[in-house]
């Protein structure tokens, strides 16, 4: 590498001098600018090679006593942000309950039962059973034990147990709850038996019964509860013949277990009760 002459690195360190200079009157305010103006009026051209230079460690110098302002109002913008994301989270999930209510009230619409409306606060194991969730309507509401349950698009379970303001579910997809079904395009009756995450299974009464891919399940009058009929179950999606001859069939539920959340729970009597005002069919 060149080395610099002792001529050039004393020109170096006096436009070093000189930029510090520059840069100083700068920062110093109104009390320094026509000192700045004369000096730099003099030696414009080497005002402006400095300049080119160390600029940016002027500019950052200059900006220094309001750096704790600047500080502040993002600190502030920061917390509207979080404001309004809350405001859009509180929105959304506004309109995601009210499309649930719309859902329960069409499914009561024309039928003689009233759906009782009730939130999923709990999941998890009860009474006996592995696949279960709680709600928050209980005996004081009009819940009771064996009532149906729905999501507005099909068959979530059935009341297994209830207290004054809660009650336990169990879901269709518990391994040891049985669905009496019937299958919309034979018309033969059978058993859902639950699955877990992997939806249901259906074996009809009749060993001999076609089962197709697509076919469309409905509660039906058989099984080891009695549901509500008419609602929907699931929807074939695979069909396989054990050694012994009988038909199994993998059945998609057409109310996920792992994400319900407004319910209705299917009453006899269209009357209000008291804590929660049932969704009554439109006449």
């Amino acid at each position: 590498m060149r080395q610099l002459t002792r001529r050039q690195r004393t020109s170096a360190l006096v436009l070093a001098v000189v930029a510090l200079c520059f840069i100083t009157l700068d920062v110093g305010g109104g009390s320094l600018r026509e000192a700045h103006s004369g000096v730099r009026g003099t030696l414009g051209s080497l005002y402006r090679g400095t300049d080119a230079v160390l600029g940016p460690v002027r500019a950052w110098l200059t900006g220094l006593p309001s750096a704790g302002t600047n500080q502040s109002k993002i600190d502030s913008l920061q917390h509207e942000n979080t404001v309004l994301r809350g405001r859009l989270n509180a929105q959304a999930s506004d309109r995601s309950t009210s499309s649930q209510l719309a859902r329960l009230q069409r499914a009561a619409d024309g039928t003689d039962h009233t759906l009782l409306p009730a939130r999923v606060v709990a999941f998890g194991p009860g009474q006996g059973f592995d696949w279960t969730v709680t709600v928050d309507v209980g005996t004081a509401d009009g819940a009771k034990v064996g009532q149906t349950v729905t999501d507005g698009s099909g068959l979530v379970g059935r009341v297994l147990h209830a207290d004054a303001h809660s009650s336990v579910v169990l879901l269709a997809a518990d391994p040891d709850s049985g669905v009496g079904v019937r299958d919309t395009r034979t018309g033969e009756i059978g058993v859902a038996t639950g699955n877990r995450y992997n939806g249901l299974v259906f074996q009809p009464l009749d060993p001999e019964a076609t089962v197709h891919v697509g076919d469309r399940l409905i509660t039906g009058p058989t099984g080891s509860s009695s549901y509500v009929a008419g609602l929907s179950v699931g929807t074939v999606t695979a069909v396989r013949t054990a050694s012994d001859g009988s038909t199994h069939a993998t059945v998609r539920p057409t109310s996920s277990p792992t994400a319900v959340d407004l319910v209705g729970l299917i009453t006899q009597a269209a009357t209000t009760v008291a804590g929660r005002d049932p969704i009554t069919p439109n006449r």
